[in-house]
């Protein structure tokens, strides 16, 4: 049976001030019916509560808006609070999980920091399967999993239909056509997500640093990207992260940006132009019976 999901999910990350009931109200802004809750200390739902998280996703649900996703800094099933954060998404009906990132282990070579790594995304995709969930795993900066190709090494022998990737381009910028091509033909059927965000390299007293950024005026061609996605016909969604609160945007200062709302529109309207507005369609999760986790 096929999973029905929504093309494009307001993410907690845009909004890490916000609580549920204040996502919720700026989904509905954006005229959004689906959000992703992050579970994390500072986050919409502090992990302590995770197995409580029923709770929260009904209120959302009676406000108009499905929590789809959540989003923790989990890597091993070993972590605190994991077992609860998995069967809490179980039982709240949140179909998809996002994990945290993997980094290089103290003293450690890459190539043990990955055995380590895989090791953590193996038992995860174990917890997964137990609790009918999907996993997405993030592409963030200074992880074993920023490169698309490290990331595959990390994502090998894992079942697409448990494990996912989310890929990042507005992060790691400028990317040509060619290295995207060859991102996605790295990752392949994995490929189920894009974070949508973006940002400028900019310099200042203390070196060069990173400021958010409209799609149209960053470090990543946004039209190129997309329309790779789109000749591929792959059927991925948007979890859109923003940044825009931050309360700098290039060529603003903090008094004179413009509101975050009118930013998100605006990308949000460049993405649909390319995405569509179908809801995504996933196979079922139930691996044939032989297969076991390598």
């Amino acid at each position: 049976m096929a999973l029905k999901f929504p093309r494009y999910v307001l993410s907690g990350t845009a909004f890490p001030g916000h609580s549920p009931a204040d996502l919720v109200a700026e989904a509905r802004a954006l005229e959004l019916d689906a959000i992703d809750l992050v579970i994390a200390s500072g986050g919409q739902v502090d992990p302590a509560q995770a197995i409580d998280l029923i709770e929260v996703t009904v209120d959302c649900a009676d406000a108009g808006v499905q929590v789809v996703m959540v989003t923790c800094d989990v890597t091993s099933p070993f972590d605190d609070q994991a077992e609860e954060i998995h069967r809490g998404c179980e039982e709240a009906r949140v179909p998809y999980i996002r994990y945290g990132a993997w980094t290089r282990l103290d003293g450690a070579s890459y190539l043990d920091s990955l055995q380590a790594a895989r090791a953590g995304l193996r038992g995860l995709e174990t917890l997964c399967r137990r609790h009918n969930l999907r996993a997405l795993v993030r592409q963030l900066p200074g992880s074993l999993q920023e490169q698309s190709g490290h990331a595959a090494a990390l994502l090998h022998g894992r079942l697409p239909g448990y494990v996912g990737m989310c890929l990042a381009p507005g992060e790691f910028g400028p990317v040509a056509a060619e290295a995207w091509r060859l991102d996605l033909d790295a990752l392949d059927d994995h490929v189920q997500a894009l974070s949508i965000a973006n940002s400028v390299i900019e310099s200042g007293p203390d070196g060069w640093s990173r400021a958010p950024a409209i799609l149209s005026d960053g470090l990543t061609d946004w039209r190129q990207v997309l329309a790779e996605v789109t000749r591929r016909e792959l059927d991925v969604f948007a979890i859109l992260e923003g940044g825009y609160s931050a309360g700098f945007i290039r060529g603003h200062d903090s008094n004179s940006a413009p509101d975050p709302r009118k930013l998100f529109g605006d990308d949000l309207h460049l993405v649909r132009q390319h995405l569509g507005t179908r809801p995504v369609r996933r196979k079922s999760n139930k691996p044939r019976r032989w297969y076991r986790p390598l």
